[in-house]
């Protein structure tokens, strides 16, 4: 193991606000003592190089993106060291304390917060884990970086343009942790081609539910491996990572084609994947300004350096004359990294960030798309959605390698996702009735064979909806879920085996 991995970290004013240090777990009471009782049998927290406290103010960990649940945990711990979460979680599973690590995502500390939506990252009276101080990225070479998972893409991403490469895939909010990424998956522009973030990864440095400090990759417990990526949180906790890099280019040429013919948006979204003609690719339904319907978009990046062109005459040869095309530019390729980032602003000052977000996230094969956007876009209205858009793009199934990256039942290897990205205003007067209506179009969905993403809001999953999603994977989870936390103590919110 990297000596490195040995090295103590020390926290740099990173704990958590003002709270009483945890003495040890009292078992009779069930509850956490600050304070030596000679009556009481208290279970004594181990020696910690970080802090583990109850903090006066849990808010930072009680909400998350969603803004739907409110669960407190009963303390936080901040580590100082990979070797605090390992001493935690062994701690954890001898008391039968739940265990989440709640990712604080964000552009700065002034909005440090879990980006899971329905409360996966939450932790109701257990140990909530900031894993932000374990923030190092330890070095880059040529076609991968060594990180610890407390480190956002974006901050990864800039670094490793100084050397002239990039990431694979690029999330479009990417100030999130890489470790919280890789447990569901992580999506981008460029997945078409390169799959999810979590399949390009080298290798992960894991503590298990029952403590353990494992290296794994597809070549050294290949089982952990793959039981962690994509896995909710429920087999281990990524605490390093070995993430893969490829040569980036220097701009991006940016262009848009609008629809108001559903069908051929759809064609032409295919078409452009099938050829693979543009470096990145995202397609969105939009309710018209006039309330008459929806508009389609398809919004494209050609990744190129000067002196060479991008091809656009290859694009223009594979849309259909429906197509209108919208504004172009090219930018640097730093700035387009970044250009989502004006959005996230607006969001903020209008008041939007603090709102219920009922996410909902699906995968439905080609053949049919067309009829659950009937159902979904026949009922979703403007307020419904807000400022949020719909995302249809098209997905092929062969960089998609991970095998908890559950596909949907279809008859080829394409498919879109097609994604609710609500952005209600604050003041919405139905939050339940999305919910209600998310459950509805969930169940519409499943029943044309489509497959959820772990991100989003889907109430009332029962352990008979996991296991329908799970499919013929179902059984080797569970046993997965038995060797790796035996205990049942990581990420209960994501209510997998509840």
């Amino acid at each position: 193991m990297n000596s490195d991995l040995t090295r103590r970290k020390v926290l740099s004013g990173l704990a958590v606000g003002v709270g009483a240090a945890v003495l040890g777990w009292n078992p009779t009471t069930r509850a956490w003592a600050t304070a030596p009782d000679p009556t009481a049998r208290i279970k004594h927290v181990p020696a910690l190089d970080g802090t583990l406290v109850l903090p006066a103010d849990t808010s930072a960990f009680s909400e998350d993106f969603g803004h739907l649940f409110t669960r407190q945990p009963q303390a936080v711990l901040t580590p100082g060291s990979v070797y605090d979460i390992q001493k935690t979680v062994r701690y954890a599973r001898i008391n039968r304390i739940p265990v989440a690590v709640n990712g604080q995502s964000g552009t700065g500390n002034d909005d440090r917060e879990s980006h899971s939506h329905y409360g996966q990252a939450l932790v109701e009276g257990g140990i909530a884990i900031d894993p932000k101080p374990l923030g190092s990225i330890h070095w880059i070479s040529r076609g991968i970086a060594d990180v610890d998972a407390g480190v956002t893409w974006s901050t990864l991403a800039l670094r490793a343009l100084e050397s002239g490469q990039s990431l694979p895939v690029y999330n479009d909010f990417a100030h999130l942790s890489i470790g919280g990424t890789l447990s569901v998956g992580g999506l981008g522009g460029t997945s078409q081609r390169y799959g999810s973030q979590a399949d390009n990864v080298e290798w992960l440095l894991v503590v298990t539910g029952t403590g353990r400090l494992v290296k794994c990759s597809r070549y050294h417990n290949r089982d952990l491996f793959e039981a962690v990526l994509v896995g909710g949180g429920q087999y281990g906790i990524i605490v390093r990572v070995g993430v893969k890099l490829i040569p980036a280019k220097t701009t991006v040429r940016s262009l848009e084609f609008t629809y108001t013919d559903r069908a051929a948006f759809l064609r032409d979204s295919l078409a452009v994947m099938r050829a693979g003609v543009v470096s990145d690719q995202n397609g969105y339904a939009e309710p018209r300004a006039d309330g008459g319907g929806w508009t389609y978009r398809l919004a494209l990046g050609m990744f190129f350096s000067e002196p060479d062109q991008p091809d656009v005459a290859a694009l223009q040869a594979v849309l259909s004359p429906e197509a209108t095309a919208g504004p172009t530019a090219d930018m640097p390729y730093r700035d387009w990294l970044l250009r989502f980032d004006p959005n996230w602003a607006a969001l903020k000052a209008a008041g939007f960030w603090g709102s219920k977000k009922p996410w909902l996230m699906m995968f439905v094969g080609v053949e049919n798309t067309p009829a659950y956007l009937d159902t979904v876009l026949g009922e979703l209205t403007a307020t419904q959605m807000g400022p949020g858009p719909v995302r249809i793009s098209p997905m092929s199934a062969r960089p998609l390698t991970r095998p908890n990256f559950i596909l949907p039942y279809h008859q080829s290897e394409e498919f879109f996702e097609v994604s609710l990205i609500r952005i209600p205003a604050p003041n919405h007067p139905d939050v339940a009735g999305l919910l209600s209506q998310n459950r509805r179009f969930y169940d519409r969905a499943v029943d044309l064979g489509a497959k959820r993403y772990l991100v989003g809001s889907v109430p009332s999953m029962t352990q008979s909806d996991w296991q329908a999603h799970y499919g013929s994977r179902w059984n080797q989870l569970v046993a997965l879920k038995r060797q790796y936390d035996p205990a049942g103590i990581l990420t209960p919110g994501q209510g997998i085996f509840a």
